[in-house]
Formats: structure tokens, sequence, C-alpha cells
């Protein structure tokens, strides 16, 4: 038989063991298992086991189809001998895939070695990686490592000998093995970390944007909870602002009407941005839409940020813009530039910039398109920036959509309007269905950029609707503004049509989509799904921590000298939300948090009054 050829057994080569303990533990739990295997007393019994193991059992090295002809149909004399060797097939088979465990993580670890020999990458954060480094090598792993990886060895070791209904109900209780996976959207799963009030509420024509710990959703509306907000005479948009901690994945309500005197009302389609960390709005609509717009810019303070929580409007001057909703902003050199929007009756493209510096609003572009060549008046458009010139992409009025194929953007050092011409992504042309390759018109959708790491500036829009509200898409197009090419995201789609969402972009390359109105055949519904997409491969080191933070969402009940020592790098530590204490009743609601003034009415209480 194979299995007694000395030449097909496995050897165990001792230095191939890593550390003394491992080595010790395997030999324990090696006799264990011997000890374990059960004797054979029924050579019938025992016999038919045997075949009935091998036709069940892949792993099993002797086969009916290799045993000799005149074996398979031998007298009953023949029993004793078959047994006795049924037996030693019992024992070396647990042997063998005790041993070819070991042998597999012994040739994962060489395979590791050689991979570190010969790759040789540099990532541009030679600071960032060393750090990552430390935490895995071998020469900081200390002596009671030592011994938990052992312990970890021996478990996988004995789970070989689970059986499959146990070896299922262990892989049951475990998370999917974390892939990365860029340009496909993910939901982001928070809905069981929270109690009711806990999270924002379904909501369409909000704002969020984000930083590289947090992302913050600000205002929206939603019909249900204007009627309970309206019957406790309280603003009828969501009065709110709301953050996400990205490691944690957990929502956290910084301010509303409770603790902020100064909480705008115009919460519907305004603009959001962030500046030295600071949250900064500007326009908006009130309820009802267009009947009270607002051209104030509002600063929010917020403690995940580090900062004591509040609203403060700005004090300007100068000559301000219309108030409108709908516009689009972007930061340069200390300029605060927005384009576009409407009083819910006009619509402009008028370009107006204040000096954050100053506080003064200054009169720079009068759109005259009945004059010359300027662009029309529009709202709900999205704008990009590379540093020269304000493209603005989409958007319509009430009855009409603006293409992107011909593109306007603001020249910052000329002062005038530009025009270019997009390429089209000649994979989704259709001329069946009437598509040259370029995204349809469109407006209500998102947008956000970012810098590849060949120094492009990359747009990525998602979803949105035609004029005639009759047309609604789910697609995702990328469109890099050195090449002026459009590409459609294949590997990426929404679940379904959307649109009055909001989308923002992390400073590591991926992006999130929250909220909007979905589109179904039946109905259209508010919702409050989270999504994100890696728009790039981003750092190593970002990779990780992404990987961490998947297995670990509860890294803020540890205090920063434990995640120091753990090897977490300082500036990833730095992301974590301040450590929270662990509570023993998690059916009530933390008393140190807010609670959302739109939920449950039994629930919504501000806990600061």
């Amino acid at each position: 038989m194979n299995i007694l050829k000395p030449t097909k057994l496995k050897c165990i080569v001792f230095n191939q063991l890593r550390h003394t303990w491992t080595f010790l533990l395997f030999i324990c739990d090696f006799l264990a298992q011997i000890y374990r295997t059960p004797r054979i007393t029924d050579h019938q019994e025992q016999l038919a086991n045997h075949y009935n193991n091998n036709n069940n059992n892949n792993n099993d090295l002797i086969m009916e189809q290799d045993m000799p002809e005149e074996e398979v149909g031998q007298p009953e004399e023949a029993l004793p001998q078959q047994q006795d060797n049924a037996e030693l097939v019992g024992r070396f088979n647990a042997i063998q895939a005790a041993v070819e465990l070991m042998d597999a993580a012994s040739d994962l670890d060489e395979e590791e070695e050689e991979e570190d020999d010969d790759v040789d990458v540099d990532y541009g954060d030679t600071d960032s990686e060393s750090e990552f480094e430390e935490m895995y090598s071998d020469d900081w792993t200390s002596s009671s490592d030592e011994l938990d990886e052992s312990k970890e060895l021996s478990k996988s070791v004995l789970n070989v000998f689970l059986s499959p209904e146990q070896q299922q109900a262990q892989a049951a209780s475990q998370p999917p093995l974390y892939t990365f996976q860029p340009l496909r959207l993910v939901k982001c799963q928070y809905r069981d970390k929270h109690l009711p009030g806990g999270f924002p509420l379904a909501r369409s024509g909000h704002r969020i944007i984000a930083s590289n710990s947090h992302l913050y959703s600000l205002g929206g509306y939603n019909p249900r909870s204007a009627l309970s907000a309206a019957r406790h005479d309280r603003c009828l948009l969501f009065q709110e602002l709301w953050s996400y901690n990205f490691a944690t994945r957990t929502w956290r309500l910084e301010l509303n009407a409770g603790n902020a005197a100064n909480m705008p009302v115009e919460l519907a389609s305004n603009a959001l941005t962030i500046h030295n960390n600071v949250l900064i709005s500007h326009g908006g609509t009130g309820y009802p839409f267009g009947v009270s717009c607002s051209n104030d810019c509002y600063v929010y303070r917020t403690a995940s940020a580090g900062a004591t929580p509040g609203v403060d409007r700005l004090q300007v001057k100068g000559d301000l813009p219309t108030a409108q909703y709908g516009p689009g902003i972007v930061i340069h050199n200390n300029f605060l530039y927005t384009i576009g929007g409407t009083t819910g009756f006009e619509y402009t493209c008028d370009v107006y910039r204040l000096d954050l510096r100053t506080g003064i609003w200054e009169n720079v572009y009068i759109s005259r398109p009945e004059m010359r060549d300027d662009p029309e008046g529009r709202y709900r458009h999205e704008v990009v920036y590379d540093g020269k010139h304000i493209f603005v992409l989409g958007g319509g009025t009430s009855h009409s959509v603006y293409d992107l194929q011909r593109i306007p953007a603001y020249n910052l050092k000329a002062n005038c309007w530009d025009y270019f011409e997009t390429y089209p992504d000649q994979r989704a042309a259709d001329a069946d269905d009437g598509n040259r390759g370029y995204p349809k018109p469109r407006k209500c959708f998102s947008c956000v950029q970012h810098q590849s790491s060949t120094g492009d500036i990359e747009a990525f829009i998602t979803g949105g609707l035609q004029g005639d509200f009759s047309t609604y898409f789910s697609d995702i197009w990328k469109l890099n503004l050195r090449t002026k090419h459009w590409y459609r995201i294949e590997t990426a789609i929404l679940p379904r049509p959307l649109y009055f969402h909001s989308a923002a972009h992390a400073d590591n390359g991926c992006m999130y989509v929250f909220g909007g109105i979905e589109y179904m055949e039946k109905e259209m519904r508010r919702r409050n799904d989270l999504y994100k997409m890696w728009m790039t491969v981003p750092k190593l080191s970002e990779m990780c921590w992404d990987a961490i933070t998947y297995y670990n969402d509860n890294l803020d009940l540890y205090d920063r000298k434990t995640l120091l020592g753990a090897g977490i790098p300082k500036r990833f530590a730095e992301r974590l939300p301040p450590q929270r204490r662990r509570r023993l009743d998690m059916s009530q609601p933390d008393p140190s948090m807010l609670i959302s003034l739109y939920s449950n009415p039994k629930r919504a209480r501000s806990t600061t009054q």
C-alpha cells in the first residue's frame, strides 16, 4: 500500500518550526490525536467504515480503485489483515492531516520571506510603511506573542478534526475574508451598531463632505419627518450635522438645534466644503423650497475634529451673491468661489468669490448667454477643479438638463469661460441605444474628484436624473481632466437609480455615497444607505488599515497607548474617535450622545437639556 512506502511519508523538518513552543504544542496535539484514534475490534464494522470514509473523504490515501483486483473480491478470511491495515490507515490519516497543515504554514512563511526579498517597491510613504513593517516583524514579537501564536496554531491543528457541521458553524461566526476590490461599490453596514435615533434618517437634498477620518452629513429633507417636525414646531428640514467614523463605522450627532443656537434653517441643496479641517456651507433653501433662500456662509466646529462644538455665521461685506440654492463651490488660494444656483424662479451661472481672510465678497463674472458664449443658468450641477479651471458638469433647470460632452470651465487666471470637448468611452457606445459613449445629460447627481497616482485629476459622477423626471440613472462614470476622456465604470453600479443624493471622498482615494431618492417602478423612496468605492489603489498602509478596521470595528475601546503599543501608527490611531467606555446595557442610549430630534418621539430628546 502507498501509505506504507517510506518514500511517501512526509518528514517534519525541525528548522521549519519557527518556535520551540510551537513544536512542543504540535507534538502534544499529535500524540493526543493518535491516542484518540479508536481501535478496531469488529472486523466487519471497521472494514465497512473504512470504505465509507474512502467514499466520503477525498483526502484519504487508499481508494478502492487503487487496490488490486484480487483484493476487492477476496474472501472473508483475509479480513484480519485488512483490519490491521485499516487501523494503521486511520492513524496515518490523522498524522498526515496535521503534518500537511504544518507544512502549509511553513511553506507560506517561506513564500512570504521570498516575496519580501524579491519585492522592492517605493510607495511614497516610507515612514508609515516602516511602522507597519515593525508591527509584523519577528524582531518586534515578544515571548508572550510567541505563546499566543503557538496557541492559535494549536487551535488550527485541532480544527482539522472537527466535523463538517462544526467547521461550518465556526465559519459562519467569522466575517467573510477581507479582499481589497477597487472600483467596486460596497454597502457599509452600520445599523446593527446603533439604537433608534443614533444614526441619520432617510433624506434627500443633503450634502456630505469627508476628512481623512470622518464623513459629515448636513441637512436634508424627508416629508415624513417634516410632518412630525411641524407638530412639534421644529424646522421642517433636518437641522443637524452628523459625523461617521470610517474606522468604527459609527454615526455621531455633532450639532443640532439643541446644542447650536446659530444652526441655519436653509439646509436643502446648499453647498458644503472643508477647509483647514473646518466645515463651511454656503447657500441653500428652506421649506417650502425656493420661498426662503440663503447667501450666508456658516462655519461648523465639531467634537470629532477636536474643537468645541458650535456654529458661526461668517460676518461678511462687499458685493454679495444672490440668495439661492443648488450652487457649486470651490476653495482656491483662500478664496471661496461660488458658481450658479437658483432662487426657485431664475437660474444663473454667475461667479462670485469670498476672501476668507477679510470676509469680503466680490462679483467676479456675470454670465450673459444671450449676449456672448457664456454657459446658461443652472442648479444642482457639480464643479471640479484642477488649479487652473473650475469645470461645471451637468446641472439644469426645472425642465431641462445640460450635456456632459462639451464642458464649460471658468478660467481662474483669465477671468473668462473656456469650453472643452470631451472624448467618449468607445466600450460604452451603443448605436442601437443611441449611446455615443458619453454619460447622458443629467442633474441632481453626485460628483467627487481625486488625484491619481500619475498626478491626473479625475472626477467620478454617480446617478442623477433628466429634466423630464422620467429617466433616472444608476451608472458611475470617470472623467480625466487632463485627457478629457470619459470612462464608464463597468465593475460598479448603484443597486437602483438614485438622485438628490450626495457623495464625498476621503484623502485616501475612497468615495462615499449617502442618502438620496431611490427610484423604483412603483414608488420613489428616500434612503439612508451608505456606499463606498475605492477610486484607485491607495498606499499599502491604507489598505492595511482598511483590513484592520474591517476585522476590528471596536478599536475606540482602547486607549492610544495600547494601540500604539500594538503597532498601530500614530497617524492612523488619531483617526479613531475618543476612547469610549464599555457599557453593560447596550439596549439604552449612551447618555453622552445626542439623539436626533426627528426620530421616534419617545427617544427623540436632546440629552443636553
